[in-house]
Parts: C-alpha cells; sequence; structure tokens
C-alpha cells in the first residue's frame, strides 16, 4: 500500500488495506496478525490496528481464539461448503431482481464490464473487475444488505482462489456471457441458474483442492 504519515491514516483506510491484503494473499490462511507488525506496516499505531482486526473476526476474515494472538481465518472444506450455499441463495434473488429491473443500458453496461474483466492482465485486477461485475448487478437489484452479505462472506474465498488459483477464466467468461444473454432475453430463470451453476463450478474446485492438499500432506 501507499506510505502515508500516521496522521493520515484513517481508521476506514487501515481497515480498508488491511481487508485487500488479506484477500489478496498477503497474509495466508493462518498467518499471525501481530499488532505491533501491522502497526508498523501500515504507519499507525496499536489501538486501530486492534480494531480493525476485531471488526475483521465479525466479518470472518480474522480469527482471535481466546487467550491467543489474531489470525487470518483457514479455509476448510465445511467452511468453503457453507460459503457457496450462502452465496447461491443470495445471488438467486439478486440476479433476478437484476433480470427484472434492469434497462437495455443496464445490461450494456454489465457487457462492458464484462469486456474490462476479460482483459484483465493480471489476478489483482481481474479480482477488482470481477468485483465491479457484480458490483453493477447488486446496484441495479436494488437490495443493499444483500450485497452487504455477500461482501462479507465471499471474501473468505479469495485467499484459497489465490492459493490453488481460480478457476479457468475462459471458463468464467462465458458464463457471465450466458447470464448476461439471458438477461437480455428477460429470462430471469436461465440467468439465475447460469450463476448457480457457476457458484456449484467454484464450490467442486476449491473443495478439491483443499481435499488434494489433506491427502498430499496426510499420505496413507
Amino acid at each position: 500500500m501507499a506510505k502515508h504519515s500516521r496522521e493520515q491514516v484513517t481508521y476506514q483506510d487501515l481497515l480498508a488495506a488491511l481487508r485487500r491484503d488479506i484477500r489478496r494473499g498477503h497474509f495466508p490462511p493462518g498467518a499471525r496478525l501481530k499488532v505491533a507488525e501491522l502497526a508498523r506496516r501500515y504507519r499507525t499505531s496499536a489501538m486501530p490496528v486492534r480494531q480493525a482486526l476485531v471488526e475483521l473476526q465479525s466479518q470472518g476474515l480474522v480469527s482471535i481464539p481466546a487467550n491467543r494472538g489474531a489470525s487470518v481465518r483457514i479455509l476448510d472444506e465445511r467452511l468453503a461448503d457453507n460459503l457457496c450455499d450462502l452465496r447461491k441463495a443470495i445471488l438467486a434473488l439478486v440476479v433476478r431482481r437484476f433480470v427484472e429491473r434492469a434497462t437495455p443500458s443496464d445490461v450494456d453496461r454489465l457487457e462492458v464490464l464484462e469486456d474490462a474483466l476479460d482483459a484483465a492482465p493480471d489476478d489483482d485486477e481481474r479480482e477488482l473487475r470481477n468485483d465491479r461485475f457484480f458490483d453493477h448487478m447488486m446496484e441495479v437489484a436494488g437490495n443493499p444488505e444483500a450485497a452487504d452479505a455477500l461482501d462479507r462472506t465471499w471474501p473468505l474465498l479469495f485467499p484459497a482462489f489465490r492459493r490453488f488459483g481460480p478457476r479457468d477464466s475462459r471458463e468464467i467468461g462465458r458464463n457471465h456471457r450466458r447470464l448476461i444473454a439471458a438477461a437480455r432475453r428477460g429470462d430471469a430463470d436461465d440467468a439465475v441458474a447460469t450463476a448457480l451453476a457457476a457458484v456449484d463450478a467454484n464450490r467442486a474446485h476449491i473443495i478439491g483442492k483443499i481435499r488434494a492438499g489433506k491427502a498430499e500432506a496426510d499420505p496413507e
């Protein structure tokens, strides 16, 4: 992150930077998050760092067991499965609302965002542009509470995507294009089915990688 003086770093700056760095894998799952080290890294004092860690614990990104220090939450098979179930439930609502409410220009905008996503030069930019794609659908759907729920939970999977690698970007792009095509036709059922199939593909990808890693670590 850019260097700032202590006076320039606000609590929200710190929270956003720490959350972004966890999402991007700078602090891998299980990594200890020591207050003094974080204060030096982000050029702030200990108190806002402690507050940020508590906030990130409430969002599920950080674990702070009793009488132990904070660490990046470890994604296991059960958590990945639960997060995918949650995302499917929320996306079913959001995608349907998007199709029902979207104007032709809203769908055009979604296609422009997908064009940008397909052209992303690296994983960091791909993640950012993918967020913009879904943020646009959330905005048109008009349910900020659903958007907030996804924003607080789905990023738990991002460190795993960093570690294991995302699904084939071409497959993701094809899925997004099918969703856009369904939205243009006003076919909410097909758009929802397409979105949910993508979540199940992510589920299979991540859980498969987790199982493979466990098998490699504990060979019989």
